[in-house]
């Protein structure tokens, strides 16, 4: 039984298991040097292949290649997804200066030609001049943010795509902290905003100009201009922390994207009458009417369903001039439109209910709808011809049926002989169901359990106005298991710290009170620095010598990462830890 079990999950990981398709790529760190400099080109494929025959006519080589490997499986849903990455690395010296060219890259996998892209390096002269004019553009794009747009020159309402990106390069950023960013948006266009599946947009990879750059999306939309002419997308801003690390503080930059300008085209001109708005493409009409032939009184549903790819949020239906003798009723609209990279696609469906009150011959005027095709650039109109309701006489044996006599006047059908049409539709009620509410209720056992709840439910709200913050400051709720979190940990070292490496120690120190200090007094991590500390605590009015303490201990902490310190140094930074956290909960708010 467990050999069969062990089988079919064997089968079943198979079946599941998705291989990445096959990527063959090369790619530098940089692209502007000088002759006396060197650049990393990397060849890299999803499989194993033979790089026969590499010339590099403009460069020598002056190490490698280096070889390496390495291979990564995950199941997402039940399904594995295997990726596997063969990179080879060459260290190349240009032989001249100028535009030099790296020719691409041919092999073949299973009956198959792959070709990577060639890539062009700009070199300077071997002065330091020219060198350091030729790594100023290599530095500035090192990192930097793009606004992307899939269409540059729209129509009035079509659907467009827009990429928040920020590019990091591979080579000369290790790490890389986003701390604070803004995404305007102008108000001359109708936008649409997409979800990742898992909260976040997965990192990505580009090569630029032969670069390899790590790219993260930060937000990604679809847009709709809503008038003709130049728009601009506004650009945004990102603060960002480079290569912060224990041992190293970072540097702060601030990088600004740039900002697309979308020339709008406007519709053509002499649009058809019912045309009203709708841009995008593949929209197709249909109508459902439930019956062609009923009897009076009877409910008749009649159903428009549009659909396409284009701003259906904005879709409005045709205008329908139904016969004066049918009753309708609130119409029924419903959506169900989907967002997607490929812009804004589904259907909207009418719901009309109409109930003849007269037999006769009912005509449902033609109608039309028109849209404005982006891919044929001409307007499509959609119709539906007329359409002819036969309505004959109630089969009811009452003489009545909202039907003229010889007089000329209506006789009134009567309602228990009305067929009921809808579940939101009722007869008026003859017959009404009377109750005795003469007897009091003073005395009864329902009495005084509603006097005796009054004084519980008294104490309720006195204890709930007492503890108010408690239960509703969310910032003291999170600065109290903020402070349980911290006194735990040096208690935790203080049990354990006779064990523990003087290194490690110290480290745990310094990370417990950036945690107390950053959610105390609402530090930004990138102004995590001693002066900026001192500063924040004496504008805070904390006691001068708590700020001694505290800038004391930061230092201790410090150097500690750069020289050991011994045993009974780590015993009295931790009995001061213990003294300070106590004197900041009595003294500080």
């Amino acid at each position: 039984m467990i050999r069969l079990f062990n089988y079919i999950l064997l089968i079943t990981c198979f079946t599941n298991f998705q291989a990445q398709d096959f990527v063959f790529k090369a790619y530098v760190d940089q692209n502007n040097i000088s002759t006396d400099d060197y650049i990393r080109f990397t060849v890299e494929s999803s499989e194993r292949v033979r790089l026969d025959n590499l010339q590099f006519q403009n460069f020598s080589i002056r190490q490698g290649p280096f070889t390496s490997s390495s291979s990564q499986t995950t199941i997402i849903n039940g399904k594995f997804q295997s990726k596997n990455e063969y990179k080879s690395t060459f260290v190349l010296a240009p032989k001249k200066p100028g535009k030099l060219v790296i020719a691409a890259i041919k092999v073949s996998y299973n009956g198959k030609d792959y070709n990577t892209e060639k890539i062009i390096v700009n070199v300077g002269q071997g002065q330091k001049n020219n060198s350091s004019n030729a790594n100023k553009g290599s530095n500035n794009s090192k990192l930097f943010a793009k606004i992307s747009c899939s269409k540059t020159n729209p129509y009035i309402g079509e659907n467009i795509l827009v990429n928040y990106k920020i590019y990091q390069s591979s080579y000369h950023i290790r790490n890389l902290e986003i701390t604070d960013y803004d995404l305007p948006m102008s108000n001359d266009f109708w936008t649409e905003l997409l979800e990742p599946k898992n909260k976040q947009w997965k990192e990505g990879q580009e090569i630029i100009n032969g670069i390899a750059f790590r790219v993260f999306t930060l937000k990604k939309e679809i847009i709709s201009p809503q008038k003709s002419g130049k728009l601009t997308i506004p650009s945004f801003e990102v603060s960002t922390v480079i290569n912060r690390d224990f041992f190293n503080r970072g540097v702060s930059k601030i990088i600004k994207s740039n900002s697309p300008v979308l020339r709008v085209k406007k519709l053509p001109e002499n649009a058809p009458r019912s045309f009203n708005g709708q841009v995008g493409s593949n929209y197709k009409m249909k109508v459902n009417i439930s019956k062609n032939e009923l009897e009076v009184d009877q409910a008749l549903d009649f159903e428009i369903k549009i659909s396409g790819n284009g701003n259906l949020k904005q879709l409005k239906f045709p205008n329908i001039d139904f016969p004066k003798d049918l009753e309708k009723y609130p119409e029924e609209i419903k959506s169900r439109i989907q967002l997607s990279e490929n812009g804004v696609s589904g259907r909207k469906t009418l719901n009309q209910l109409l109930i003849p009150r007269f037999h006769g011959d009912y005509e449902i005027p033609s109608f039309d709808f028109c849209y404005f095709d982006v891919r044929s650039k001409k307007y499509i109109t959609l119709s539906h011809p007329l359409t002819t309701i036969k309505v004959n006489k109630s089969k009811s044996s009452s003489p009545s049926n909202f039907e003229a006599n010889s007089s000329g006047k209506i006789k009134a059908v009567d309602q228990e002989d009305v067929e009921l049409m809808n579940e939101n539709i009722h007869h008026i009620r003859t017959k009404t169901k009377l109750y005795d509410f003469s007897n009091p209720i003073f005395g009864t056992t329902f009495y005084w359990s509603v006097m005796g709840s009054f004084p519980i439910i008294l104490l309720l709200l006195i204890l709930f106005l007492n503890n108010k913050d408690r239960f509703l400051n969310k910032e003291k709720t999170h600065m109290r298991k903020t402070i349980k979190q911290v006194q735990k940990g040096f208690k935790e070292i203080k049990q354990s710290y006779s064990t523990m490496d003087n290194n490690d120690f110290f480290k745990e120190v310094y990370n417990l009170w950036n945690v107390y200090l950053l959610n105390k007094y609402e530090i930004k991590l990138s102004d995590l620095n001693r002066e900026k500390i001192k500063a924040i605590l004496i504008e805070s009015n904390v006691p001068k010598e708590n700020v001694e303490a505290m800038d004391k201990i930061l230092n201790v902490c410090e150097m500690a990462q750069y020289s050991p310190l011994s045993n009974e140094d780590a015993e009295k930074t931790l009995e001061d830890c213990e003294d300070l956290i106590k004197k900041f909960e009595g003294n500080v708010a």
